[in-house]
């Protein structure tokens, strides 16, 4: 027995000697640096994102930020430029594209996939709340900056209202929310997301074909393509058909979509097509300040630049 008790009180002794166990967990970065980590890395949260979806989403976003660029660099006079490479580039590429039927033909069609596209991953988002917040923060601001604009540059900006695709997209979400908050069925989702896409596309052509298409009520006029919303709002896009199209890829993602993983068999997209994930990821973010760095680029180009090349 002693022998048994000084072999126990050995063991206790040693067990006392070891070294605590350390719980190591992962370094957590708040405020700006964790903003700047979900913005350029990729795969940040606990669960891979479906890639493919940001991937079109991205390409859809560079094409819009091209068009942009090209829009509003020539109506702030950024294409002024001064070798004869670049006056022909501006004249016979640019301009021939900004004035082209191709662009006013596939301009809406390209808002009408990016509202799908918004609409099956708003499907499968974990926070409704903390989107809609978002959204609504960030339509007040855009509407505020625009406004500000106005007063600032008149000659630039004509109208102190803008109804357009981040106007759209803001109340999409909140009816999306108020769908799931009354747990509307799938089908009626469907129905109503028919019923709109069909009535907004009637007036679309009608529209573009036809050029009839007027309404005399200023909050009616919103809810479609017509002459009169053009007239009275500045970067006019319509609630229908986009509302239609946002809530069927919202049906849509709750069906394929319903494991919230990917339907390809890698984790990630290839990494050169990475950054336009990236900006799919960040689709808000590249659509409101993707256009002014490269603007200011152009401007860099236009008035310093061109000394070097000349």
């Amino acid at each position: 027995n002693m022998e048994w008790n000084e072999h126990k009180n050995n063991v206790v002794s040693s067990k006392a000697q070891k070294a605590p166990k350390v719980v190591r967990r992962p370094h957590k970065t708040g405020g700006f640096f964790h903003f700047f980590n979900n913005l350029v890395h990729y795969n940040t949260g606990s669960r891979p994102r479906v890639w493919e979806l940001d991937l079109f989403r991205g390409a859809l976003m560079l094409f819009v930020t091209l068009d942009h660029v090209v829009n509003f660099g020539f109506q702030l006079g950024f294409f002024d430029f001064k070798t004869p490479a670049m006056i022909w580039f501006a004249e016979n590429v640019l301009r021939v594209y900004l004035n082209s039927s191709f662009r006013v033909g596939i301009q809406p069609f390209g808002l009408f996939i990016f509202s799908f596209l918004s609409g099956i991953s708003c499907s499968f988002s974990d926070s409704s709340l903390k989107r809609t917040i978002k959204m609504v923060i960030l339509c007040g601001v855009y509407m505020g900056v625009f406004a500000l604009i106005h007063v600032v540059a008149p000659d630039l900006v004509t109208s102190y209202f803008i109804f357009n695709i981040i106007n759209v997209l803001t109340i999409c979400v909140l009816v999306w929310d108020l769908f799931d908050l009354i747990k509307l069925p799938t089908w009626v989702r469907t129905v109503i997301g028919l019923v709109i896409g069909a009535v907004g596309l009637t007036y679309y052509f009608s529209y573009f074909v036809r050029g009839t298409a007027y309404i005399e009520n200023e909050f009616l006029a919103l809810l479609v393509y017509n002459r009169h919303a053009l007239e009275l709002v500045q970067n006019f896009e319509p609630l229908f058909p986009h509302m239609g199209f946002f809530i069927l890829g919202g049906v849509l993602g709750g069906i394929v979509y319903s494991d919230k993983k990917s339907k390809t068999k890698s984790e990630t997209c290839i990494l050169p097509l990475r950054p336009l994930a990236i900006m799919g990821k960040n689709s808000l973010v590249t659509y409101l300040f993707l256009p002014v760095i490269l603007l200011g680029l152009v401007w860099v180009i236009e008035n310093f630049v061109w000394i070097f090349i000349q």
